[in-house]
């Protein structure tokens, strides 16, 4: 009786599939509505200024950045998906392959590493003390470089398992 409750379980999992679905769509298109907005108050204003261009910069990294959010929601989908949901062994995508937790680890992580760093760029750009760009740099360099050795150590730790 616990195994059939254990098996049948892992269907609710879909709500945090459904959820990480509905988040990559909001975002994606709250992003795209952010471009479209920006990109007619540039046009409609007639004049381009150094403050228009640095608002303009500030806009495409914070969309990129919700994109990029966007993208980790849609891995999460079919990560979870994949690994508790699906009885079949086929791949939903051929590009985002997971066979185990480690793996769909390994993608998220390797997102948010790239999302990190275009948030930075952000805060560059809103920073008015070069020591808060240095010490927002340095505080985004550590948390970078311990996901890049967490990804380092379960990467060959799989590497092991795998040979």
């Amino acid at each position: 009786m616990l195994r059939k409750i254990l098996e049948y379980s892992r269907y609710l999992l879909v709500l945090p599939v459904l959820g990480s679905l509905l988040l990559m769509v909001g975002v994606v298109v709250m992003g795209f509505a952010m471009v479209l907005v920006q990109e007619w108050s540039l046009f409609t204003k007639g004049q381009l200024t150094p403050k228009d261009g640095k608002q303009l910069t500030l806009t495409v990294v914070q969309t990129i950045d919700m994109f990029l959010v966007g993208a980790i929601s849609y891995i999460v989908a079919v990560g979870i998906y994949k690994l508790f949901i699906t009885e079949k062994d086929e791949q939903l995508l051929s590009r985002v392959r997971i066979e185990g937790l480690a793996d769909l680890e390994i993608k998220i992580i390797g997102v948010v590493i790239v999302a990190m760093a275009v948030g930075f760029l952000g805060k560059i750009t809103e920073a008015a003390e070069p020591f808060d760009v240095l010490q927002g740099g340095v505080g985004t360099a550590i948390l970078i470089a311990a996901l890049c050795l967490f990804i380092r150590i379960v990467g060959s730790d799989k590497n092991r398992l795998d040979s």
